[in-house]
C-alpha cells in the first residue's frame, strides 16, 4: 500500500472501519475518492457499481469483521486477499499460497478473469504487473482453472 493509499481523512477510516472492520478499511476507503482510485484493481479485483461492491459478475458484500461474502460464501478477511481483489501493484510479501487460493476460487467463482465475465470466454489478458505476476501463473496457458501451489511462490 503506497503512502498516498493512506491519506484519506482519519473520519472517513474511522467510518469505514465501523463498517467494514480495521483490517478491510484501509483498502475500501480508496473506493469512496476519484483521486485515490488509480491504485485499484477494478479489472481482476473489486469495483464499486453504483453503490454495490462487484467482482466480475458477482455482488460483493463485506461485514463488520472485513470478511468478504460472494454468492452466498464467506472468504475469512486476510491482508494477503484484500491486497489481491484490490491492488494493480499487490505487495507480495503480504500474500500467502492460502490466500492465493482463495483469490483463484473468487475469480473462477465470479468468471473475474474472463473476457466480459462470461463463463466461456478467454482469460482477460493485460499489459499489466498484476496480469504478469499473478494472473498468467494462476491461470497459465489460457486455461480458465488452475492449481496455484505449482505456478505462484508467495514470498516468505
Amino acid at each position: 500500500m503506497s503512502a498516498d493509499d493512506l491519506r484519506i481523512e482519519p473520519h472517513m477510516l474511522d467510518y469505514v472501519a465501523m463498517n467494514v472492520g480495521a483490517l478491510a478499511s484501509p483498502y475500501v476507503s480508496p473506493y469512496l475518492y476519484e483521486s485515490k482510485k488509480r491504485s485499484l484493481d477494478t479489472v481482476y479485483g473489486i469495483r464499486k457499481d453504483g453503490d454495490v461492491f462487484m467482482i466480475g459478475d458477482s455482488q460483493v458484500v463485506v461485514d463488520r469483521d472485513g470478511n468478504i461474502h460472494i454468492n452466498n460464501v464467506e472468504f475469512p478477511a486476510t491482508k494477503g486477499l484484500w491486497e489481491l481483489l484490490t491492488r494493480k501493484r499487490v505487495d507480495k510479501d503480504s500474500v500467502t499460497t492460502a490466500d492465493l487460493k482463495q483469490y483463484n476460487t473468487i475469480l473462477v467463482m465470479t468468471n473475474a478473469h474472463l473476457e466480459g465475465y462470461e463463463p466461456r470466454a478467454n482469460i482477460r489478458t493485460s499489459k499489466g504487473l498484476k496480469y504478469k505476476e499473478i494472473i498468467s501463473k494462476l491461470f497459465p496457458g489460457g486455461t480458465r482453472q488452475s492449481g496455484v501451489e505449482a505456478h505462484y511462490v508467495a514470498s516468505p
